[in-house]
């Protein structure tokens, strides 16, 4: 009996690489067979990329502005507590904390929770329906006609809502905290532009852009790769959001020792 339960803490774990090595070959393969330079001259994969500019972007707007707000003034508030009234820090705090780390992170993680279950919900059920294969049959492509405008729609609007994110927190936010607290607010915006630099909003963008691409890639894959099953619908958005989760927190880590070693 020791030796079996021995065996199986040894299989676990081996299935687990396995497993994730499987899918992350699965989630490249689609990929690189969807995002292909022709695909975008066609007028219906345009029309279902600005739909999904449309879903993923801009009726997240509203969610990531109060989210922006919440987390701007209880950043603008707190930080003052701790730091005290100097500009200067308070600044350089709320550039790397809330704009740098935060902004692109929860823009990722709203889109993720939004547009990725919805993602992999609807692709399983189409899969479950059969309406994938019909697609086959008709001599449609569905990487091109269902993969590739959710790849490069949430490519496009995870970047703008950070940007909003962005505006939004640090725009708004001191407005509504000088109601509360002692802001000095033309001396922090323009102590704020003093301060940024292009390679920091390059590396945020760029960040933000592999997020989007990320959360959309691994939100089609789950619902693609799933078995044929009404049962696995619900499962594959509760799979997309957990992978989309780990792959964002991931992704941000190495984007975060990418930015520590530049000068």
């Amino acid at each position: 009996m020791i030796l079996l339960a021995m065996n199986a803490s040894r299989w676990i774990p081996s299935r687990m690489v396995l497993s994730i090595l499987e899918f992350t070959q699965q989630t490249l393969g689609m990929v690189l067979w969807a995002l292909r330079p022709s695909v975008f001259r066609r007028p219906a994969v345009r029309l279902v990329l600005s739909k999904q500019i449309y879903f993923t972007g801009i009726q997240a707007v509203l969610p990531i502005a109060l989210a922006a707000l919440a987390i701007g003034l209880t950043f603008e508030t707190q930080m003052r507590s701790i730091l005290g009234s100097g500009v200067e820090i308070n600044v350089k705090m709320n550039k790397l904390v809330v704009l740098g780390e935060l902004a692109p992170l929860m823009a990722g993680v709203i889109v993720l929770g939004r547009s990725g279950a919805a993602m992999a919900t609807e692709l399983a059920s189409m899969k479950v329906r059969g309406e994938i294969r019909s697609l086959y049959l008709m001599g449609i492509d569905p990487g091109q006609y269902l993969i590739a405008p959710r790849l490069l729609g949430a490519a496009v609007s995870v970047p703008a809502l950070t940007l909003v994110f962005q505006l939004v927190a640090a725009g708004l936010s001191p407005v509504l905290a000088s109601f509360f607290i002692d802001v000095p607010l033309l001396t922090q915006y323009s102590a704020l532009w003093n301060t940024l630099e292009l390679h920091e909003i390059v590396l945020v963008f760029l960040k933000s852009a592999v997020f989007g691409l990320l959360i959309s890639s691994v939100a089609c894959a789950s619902g693609i790769f799933v078995p044929p099953e009404r049962t696995w619908v619900p499962q594959a958005a509760e799979l997309a959001v957990m992978r989309g989760l780990i792959g964002l927190l991931g992704a941000d880590i190495v984007f975060a020792i990418i930015h520590a070693a530049l000068p």
